[in-house]
C-alpha cells in the first residue's frame, strides 16, 4: 500500500445472513480506486475496527499522512479512526447511511417528504446552510418522531464534511457516500 500514496479510504460493511465483512478502498491522487482488503466483522465493533486498520497500516498505509474517511454511522470506526489516525484523519459520514439511518425512524408516508428535505439540504450551495436546513428538519420532527430528531442530529457536521472542503460538485458528490465501494460490493455478492 506505501506505493500508492492513499488520499482516501472508504469503509463499509457487507452482510450475509449472520456475518458482515468489512470492506476498505483506497482512492489514490489520481482518483483510481484500490481495493484494500477485507474483514469478517462488524463495523460496529471496536476491536475488529482497530484490527482492519491496524491491519491497512501494518501493509503500508501512511498513518502519518493526512486523508479523508468515508464510512458510514459506526461510533466504533469512527472511535478507532481517531485512536490511529488522530486528528491527521478527517471524516466524512455517509450522507445515504445518514438517510436511511433517519427514515427508519419514520412512517413510510414520510419518506418520500424527508427523503427530498435531506437531499436538498445536501445539495446546498455551502455547508453553513445544509447544516441550517438539517437542524430546521430536525426540530420540525423532534415532537412527533423524536428518534428521528435525534437520528438526523447526530453526526451532523461529519455528514458535511466534503462539503466544507470547497471540492468541486462532481467530487464532492463522489466522496459524500460510500456508494463507491457498492460496485465491488455488488462483486462480491455475486461470487458469494
Amino acid at each position: 500500500l506505501s506505493d500508492l500514496a492513499i488520499t482516501t479510504v472508504m469503509i463499509d460493511g457487507l452482510h450475509f445472513e449472520e456475518h458482515v465483512v468489512v470492506l476498505a478502498v483506497g482512492i489514490d491522487e489520481g482518483g483510481q480506486k484500490h481495493p484494500l482488503g477485507l474483514w469478517e466483522g462488524a463495523t460496529e465493533n471496536g476491536a475488529v475496527c482497530i484490527s482492519l486498520l491496524n491491519d491497512l497500516v501494518t501493509r503500508g498505509l501512511d498513518a502519518q499522512r493526512s486523508m479523508l474517511f468515508a464510512i458510514d454511522g459506526s461510533k466504533a470506526l469512527r472511535s478507532a479512526i481517531g485512536k490511529i489516525f488522530g486528528k491527521r484523519a478527517v471524516v466524512q459520514r455517509c450522507q445515504e447511511h445518514k438517510r436511511r439511518n433517519v427514515l427508519g425512524h419514520l412512517p413510510k408516508e414520510m419518506h418520500p417528504s424527508v427523503r427530498k428535505a435531506i437531499g436538498d439540504a445536501y445539495r446546498s450551495a455551502s455547508a453553513k446552510t445544509a447544516k441550517t436546513r438539517l437542524k430546521r428538519l430536525a426540530s420540525s420532527l423532534e415532537d412527533d418522531h423524536p428518534g428521528a430528531a435525534a437520528s438526523l442530529r447526530e453526526g451532523l457536521d461529519e455528514t458535511l464534511t466534503v462539503k466544507a472542503l470547497g471540492l468541486s460538485l462532481a467530487l464532492e458528490r463522489t466522496l459524500s457516500t460510500t456508494n463507491l465501494i457498492e460496485n465491488l460490493n455488488g462483486g462480491i455478492r455475486d461470487v458469494t
